[in-house]
């Protein structure tokens, strides 16, 4: 993890705003001030939306966060998806180092519990190495626009989009990173629109970093581009993304004074994903929709390896789906077919949601998963009161193989919060059926598939501010019994102040937002290999973060594990120490 503290906040409703930055463009104008005249400055135009995946209504307690828009994805800090994810209540991540290094990722306590989707395409996990736990970190997050969770009782559900541009006005953006184990990162953007609806995007983000304790260090280059248009409800576009990496051997200390090199084998090849779309309507908007994608993903090595890994696998995915919103209702069908290794599997999936002032209800029947399970997932909303806010999940997961898979899984949640004196405080239980607990191979061999007992967690929150620009947020899980693969306790805090100085900085140009941060995991049992289990021991350790806007720039400063605990998530594999990252965001028009 690179960072464990969001910059903005998980309860937004009860925290300081974000102040956005100053408009940059409006319709029919192009300038930064109004003195400019028509004469000397040419007009802007703004063009037809490019259509949007079909985004699951999620009922939630109101003020969660459950959605990251584009700017608040880049406040948080994190630089890949495991480590935005993080910072969500009920996700747990696992790691074998810095940002380069092998990564796992668990929803309430299960492993492989996280399923995510690009633009309507499912991202499978491709790398044969994962063993049913794909490693999140592959996924690129400078390239999106937003990113929305739909919290199930069973999995975690994570809807991505991808960046767009509106504005014939040349849009640029360059971001300079650098800091602690001697990591360097460099992005640039380019989007623009044309006076004939075209729209063209390019992207390109490289990162280098050394970690000398462990290793597991590495670097990468990818690029995003979109190409198509977009007139009136009509959207035809192409869209790429790659990322090609070569990441090193990790080391691991098994012992005090041993360390067993290159402990996971390294990677040198790439990760590819793209589609070909034509789209009717917005999956947003009132009124009817419909999307048609023809999708491919590749997993490639093109170096030397001992892990005995296929060296190139692909799929095609052809996606269709229709919906219509209207009076609040949201009614979608989608037809996914998967062709991979000369077979196909159709997965159709259909998703009812209603929201109203008082209430807010969704589910969704996928018949035929990425792993041939069948899920009925049904959630429930309910705020009777502007003060007591009621929620509700149950789900029900059948495997096709249950041999492999294990047996059927049946997981509820339910949460209650109430608001105080202007604070927030919610408690909740988990309760998940006895099933098998994928494993995490991507660390070690040895972790493979458990079964284990039914179990049950409470959770609970507490967030609202202190005085004026002050805020606090705390969350927290505790399971019943101790299990392979799940830390028994888990607990995130935060101080924050965000202030955009308003009475003394009338044109908004200046925002200010720091925090402090402290994170507790309890300890975490693995297979040894020999019959018994090993533990990454549990500990605590804090983060700040700073972050100025000023104008158009956003100046940062990350400090994860301010104090220099020693400490792991994945036996054997240390944290770094003392990470500091610093740099700049920096967006220009015309």
């Amino acid at each position: 993890m690179l960072l464990a503290a969001p910059l903005t906040a998980q309860q937004t409703d009860t925290l300081p705003k974000r102040v956005p930055p100053v408009p940059l463009a409006v319709e029919g104008d192009t300038t930064f001030s109004g003195k400019a005249t028509a004469d000397t400055v040419p007009k802007d135009t703004v063009k037809a939306p490019l259509a949007v995946s079909f985004r699951p209504i999620g009922p939630e307690i109101r003020g969660r966060r459950t959605i990251w828009d584009r700017q608040a994805i880049f406040e948080s800090g994190a630089l890949t998806l495991p480590q935005l994810l993080a910072q969500v209540e009920g996700v747990t991540t696992y790691h074998a180092g810095f940002i380069a290094a092998s990564t796992a990722t668990s929803w309430f306590g299960e492993l492989g519990r996280v399923r995510v989707f690009l633009d309507g395409v499912e991202l499978d996990g491709l790398d044969p190495r994962d063993g049913g736990t794909p490693d999140l970190s592959v996924i690129q997050l400078w390239s999106l626009e937003e990113v929305a969770l739909e919290r199930t009782a069973v999995e975690l559900r994570v809807h991505l989009r991808s960046w767009r541009v509106r504005l014939t006005t040349a849009q640029t953006r360059t971001d300079i990173v650098t800091g602690s184990e001697n990591t360097n990162l460099y992005r640039g953007f380019f989007g623009k629109r044309m006076e004939s609806g075209g729209v063209l995007q390019l992207g390109a983000q490289q990162y280098s970093t050394t970690s000398v304790r462990s290793a597991g260090d590495g670097d990468a280059l990818a690029a995003f581009g979109r190409g198509g248009f977009a007139r009136g409800r009509l959207t035809v576009d192409v869209v790429a993304t790659r990322l090609g990496r070569k990441k090193n051997p990790t080391n691991r200390n098994v012992l005090v004074g041993t360390t067993v090199l290159g402990a996971i084998d390294g990677f040198e090849g790439n990760d590819a994903v793209g589609y070909l779309r034509a789209a009717w309507g917005n999956a947003d908007s009132s009124g009817v929709w419909a999307q048609a994608i023809a999708a491919g993903l590749r997993h490639e090595e093109t170096g030397d390896s001992t892990a005995g890994a296929d060296t190139a696998r692909s799929q095609t995915q052809y996606v269709a789906s229709a919906g219509v919103t209207r009076w609040g209702a949201r009614l979608s069908a989608t037809a996914r077919m998967r062709v991979q290794n000369g077979a196909q599997r159709m997965s159709p999936s259909v998703h009812a949601g209603w929201e109203r002032s008082w209430f807010s209800l969704g589910a969704t029947a996928d018949l035929a998963g990425g792993d041939s399970t069948r899920r009925v997932d049904a959630q429930l909303a309910l705020m009777p009161l502007p003060w007591v806010h009621v929620a509700a999940s149950h789900g029900i997961h059948t495997p096709t193989n249950t041999a492999v898979q294990g047996p059927e899984r049946v997981s509820s949640r339910a949460e209650v919060a109430v608001k105080l004196w202007g604070r927030w405080i919610s408690g909740g239980v988990v309760r998940r059926s006895a099933g098998l607990m994928p494993g995490m191979p991507v660390f070690d061999t040895a972790y493979v598939a458990l079964d284990r007992a039914a179990s049950t967690g409470v959770f609970g929150s507490l967030s609202g501010k202190i005085r004026g620009p002050f805020s606090f947020m705390w969350h927290g899980v505790q399971w019943s019994d101790d299990v392979p693969y799940r830390p028994q306790v888990e607990s995130h805090t935060e101080l924050r102040v965000a202030s955009g100085f308003e009475r003394q900085i009338k044109r908004k140009t200046f925002h200010l937002s720091a925090a402090i941060t402290h994170d507790y995991r309890g300890s975490v049992a693995v297979p040894d290999g020999l019959g018994g289990f090993a533990r990454a021991e549990g500990d605590g350790w804090f983060g700040t973060a700073l972050e100025m806007r000023i104008g158009t720039a956003y100046i940062f400063w990350y400090n994860q594990n301010s104090t220099g605990t020693v400490y792991e998530t994945v036996p054997g594999y240390l944290m770094p120490r003392l990470v500091q990252l610093y740099g700049v965001r920096w967006e220009f028009w015309n």
